[in-house]
């Protein structure tokens, strides 16, 4: 091998590899609490925030790291959106806790 087939692979080998492409990352919200008019209860929204790379969608936190858990990512059948299935990903996996007593933060 020549010297300057010696040169030739070697910057070849130095080359940087190319990246895999980020997964796009979005933010929505999900109604947790329903808005009673009677009490003037406005209700309760939740952040959720998600990756989807085309076929899987996967919660995140506000960073873009993805949450642990077993039911935090979702291989979308025909027919379903990222928005659906992340909220309902979502709703699925926080605490039921208030059902129990809602907040008294909004009685004026």
């Amino acid at each position: 091998m020549s010297w300057t087939a010696k040169i030739k692979a070697h910057s070849a080998s130095k080359q940087p590899k190319p990246r895999k492409p980020r997964a796009a990352r979005y933010s929505t919200m999900a109604q947790t609490r329903a808005p009673n008019e009677e009490t003037g209860d406005p209700g309760a929204v939740m952040a959720v925030h998600y990756t989807f790379d085309g076929s899987t969608v996967t919660l995140t936190d506000p960073k873009g790291i993805a949450l642990e858990g077993k039911m935090n990512s979702y291989v979308l059948q025909p027919g379903e959106t990222a928005l659906r299935m992340a909220t309902r990903l979502a709703l699925a996996g926080r605490e039921r806790s208030d059902y129990a007593a809602p907040d008294a933060a909004w009685v004026v």
